[in-house]
């Protein structure tokens, strides 16, 4: 049962990875929502909707990340390229979800939009998410580089494990 739950190196930094972009995410989406106007912006009065503001950023960023994960953690030059689209979409489907959670109706459709516009007026928050995702990319590679190297696979009890390697080697070739 606990083998289970054993986290190799690459799973505990490809985790850690998915922690970074949600808390990146958070912030983002509060630095977003202070700049707005009434009646959406956060004031002290209103300290559980700052709360779940947060909340909802850390989980569009988790979602966004999920759904943009074939993009993250490949190794080399052509996966550091492929992250870069990745962060992108991980900004959009990120801020689309927490539009909605914040703002069922109008934040579905503005919260991309006013994303796109904070990036542009604040080019520091732009740098701060592309660190947070290329940081998240650097840690989502090592599982990718585990993995290459066959650390973390467990024995497989299927009718492929009772063939020989040459046949395994031919008939299931890594791609």
């Amino acid at each position: 049962m606990t083998e289970r739950f054993h986290l190799t190196r690459g799973k505990k930094a490809y985790l850690l990875g998915c922690f970074v972009v949600a808390f990146v995410s958070a912030i983002v989406t509060l630095l977003v929502m202070v700049g707005l106007e009434s009646p959406y912006t956060l004031t002290t009065e209103r300290m559980t909707f700052v709360y779940w503001v947060a909340i909802a950023g850390a989980m569009g960023g988790g979602v966004g990340l999920y759904f943009a994960r074939g993009w993250m953690g490949n190794l080399g030059l052509l996966g550091f390229a492929r992250a870069i689209v990745g962060s992108v979409v991980t900004a959009v489907i990120g801020a689309i979800i927490a539009g909605t959670l914040t703002v069922p109706f109008d934040g579905t459709l503005y919260a991309p939009l006013m994303l796109v516009s904070a990036f542009i007026a604040m080019p520091w928050l732009a740098a701060g998410w592309l660190a947070g995702m290329l940081g998240a990319h650097y840690l989502m590679s090592i599982l990718a580089e585990e993995q290459a190297d066959g650390v973390g696979l467990e024995e497989d009890h299927s009718v492929a494990s009772q063939l020989s390697s040459l046949s395994r080697a031919q008939l299931y070739r890594r791609s």
